[in-house]
């Protein structure tokens, strides 16, 4: 039997689906499965992207032998929000074999060419608010909780297909050294008077009056990111649904908002490097005795990452970022935290990127979004022809 790519028809189909990056990267010693029970229901019809957009998954197989995977996306949401007709795809990983990715790649194509977009970008899995990208520098070191990993050679297949660079992202890392000491290295007792001033108060999250607290964290979530690339705002249910999967592992200690008379103008969450106790339970199953593995490393956890840092545009220039993260530091001093990554800052962010790196973070991993112009396609098609 030649190489296939069929489409997945049933649960048996989509267990395989999700379970190839474990075949895939069975000998890598950086790779973390997550846990099964926390990874269907991404897939399943609880998980609201579902509710307004569309997803087709498919299997490459070669003699029998699943070889590849990806997740054909139609972002609805996406190209109301940017009157475009741009086409999606996600959860791509295959052997070192162009014709596997060829072969995966041209059904994306031919799906979005059907749908009538004019342009395709991707992985995101499903959007870009949650993991997307490929890793396309710092190999060496394992990823942290919600984060893409992937072989050097990915790279290398989408770029011989024909895609280009879309935009890149990076993460930067710190230790006990940047931890120990005031944000920036200096005082910042100032700020945190200006704030008071103002009445811009800091406090922890209230896991009790939830979704009380998450109706604000929503608002200010979209408005603090709504400049960013390729954002999607989130609806009540979509962001209902992402804290709901937090809760599990973040301490109420590791989410802090920021207010002005009660209402939210900004938030930091921080989330356990969980990856850090889940790279002891490779199978993925956490029944009959993998819960046992899972709870014991989760205790040893040292390492967090920053989730995401949102202030209301019009609270910006105040320090209320400044102090949000003096806020963080002093937390995970206390908890016994001295590393971590802050994730995905894109390219163009200069304001974060020297933040950054005025703190003593080091950049350690880069990872990339690819597109590809249909209409180029289909010009180069037609000259073949």
């Amino acid at each position: 039997m030649g190489l296939q790519c069929t489409e997945i028809k049933d649960k048996k189909e989509l267990k395989r689906f999700i379970t190839f990056p474990r075949e895939l990267y069975k000998n890598d010693p950086n790779f973390i499965f997550e846990p099964l029970l926390i990874q269907r229901p991404f897939f399943s019809r609880s998980n609201p992207f579902f509710e307004h957009s569309q997803v087709r998954f498919f299997l490459a197989q070669k003699g029998g032998i699943m070889v590849g995977r990806v997740a054909v996306v139609t972002n609805t949401v996406h190209n109301k929000t940017y009157h475009e007709r741009t086409g999606f795809f996600g959860f791509f990983d295959a052997v070192y074999d162009h014709d596997v990715a060829k072969i995966l790649l041209d059904k994306v194509i031919e799906i979005h060419t059907q749908n009538g977009f004019e342009k395709i970008i991707g992985p995101t899995n499903f959007t870009t608010n949650d993991p997307c990208g490929v890793l396309i520098s710092g190999f060496e070191h394992p990823p942290v909780i919600l984060m893409p990993y992937n072989k050097p050679y990915y790279n290398d297949l989408l770029l011989r297909y024909g895609f280009e660079k879309e935009v890149d992202m990076a993460s930067w890392r710190f230790d006990e050294r940047v931890i120990g000491r005031p944000f920036f290295g200096r005082p910042i007792e100032g700020i945190e008077q200006k704030l008071a001033a103002s009445d811009i108060t800091i406090r922890n999250i209230r896991y009790k009056d939830l979704q009380q607290e998450i109706v604000q964290m929503r608002e200010v979530y979209n408005r603090a990111n709504i400049d960013n690339w390729g954002f999607v705002p989130l609806n009540q249910s979509e962001f209902r649904y992402m804290t709901g999967q937090l809760k599990a592992f973040v301490p109420e200690r590791m989410v802090f908002l920021a207010e002005q008379n009660r209402k939210q103008v900004g938030f930091l969450v921080t989330l356990p490097d969980m990856n850090t106790a889940f790279r002891y339970v490779r199978s993925g199953k956490l029944l009959p005795f993998g819960w046992i593995k899972l709870l014991w490393h989760k205790r040893k956890i040292t390492n967090v990452r920053i989730l995401i840092l949102g202030v209301d545009p019009l609270f910006r220039n105040r320090g209320i970022d400044i102090m949000l993260y003096e806020k963080l530091r002093r937390g995970l001093i206390r908890m016994g935290f001295c590393s971590g990554e802050a994730c995905y800052v894109m390219e163009n962010n200069r304001a974060m990127k020297a933040i950054l790196s005025k703190s003593g973070c080091i950049k350690v991993k880069e990872y990339r979004l690819y597109g590809i112009d249909l209409s180029r396609t289909r010009e180069r098609c037609k000259m073949k022809v």
